[in-house]
């Protein structure tokens, strides 16, 4: 099984890798903002709003959201046959068992009883052990690196944003947290 959250609007045609932690589709007001903008710069070109001395490099801008833009509306998401509901599922709900663990509680929280460099260290060092090749594959979907057969929980957590938001669930991890 392979998975695919990632378009080729999400890809740095200079680099060829991914150029954000989450894909395009992860922030629907984002593609909003560029359409919105793409009307106002248009608009202000129109109306001759914009300083001549401007205006050369206004339209190169103009014309670069514009083919973003449109590549973002034409493309597909992503291609939903490769991502099967049922596994990503199961997938989801291991990842939100391995997190719910891994987070202090909220008690805890509260009470400052929490050691803020070993939490630095579980969100930036791999320990959470990739449990099947159905993890190894939504993590390399998710661009998220396994070091030893292992994840950070930060890891873990894009993941699971991810896959729940592609499931169309609700994605945040701080709902994962134990009182």
């Amino acid at each position: 099984m392979s998975y695919q959250f990632f378009s080729e609007a999400d890809v740095d045609p200079q680099t060829g890798k991914v150029k954000s932690m989450y894909p395009m589709w992860y922030y629907p007001q984002l593609i909003q903002e560029l359409e919105d903008e793409v009307i106002s710069r248009r608009s202000a070109l129109e109306s001759k709003q914009v300083n001549p001395g401007q205006e050369m490099e206004y339209r190169e801008n103009l014309l670069r959201m514009e083919k973003q833009l449109e590549k973002v509306q034409n493309m597909t998401m992503v291609d939903d046959a490769k991502n099967d509901r049922g596994t990503l599922g199961k997938a989801i709900k291991d990842l939100a068992k391995i997190i719910k663990q891994e987070l202090p509680t909220r008690d805890f929280c509260d009470r400052n009883l929490v050691d803020p460099s070993q939490e630095y260290s579980k969100m930036t060092k791999p320990y959470i052990k990739v449990l099947d090749d159905n993890m190894a594959e939504i993590a390399k979907a998710c661009n998220v690196p396994i070091v030893d057969g292992k994840i950070t929980r930060e890891g873990a957590a894009v993941m699971w944003k991810i896959a729940s938001k592609y499931m169309g669930e609700y994605a945040n991890t701080e709902s994962l947290r134990r009182m």
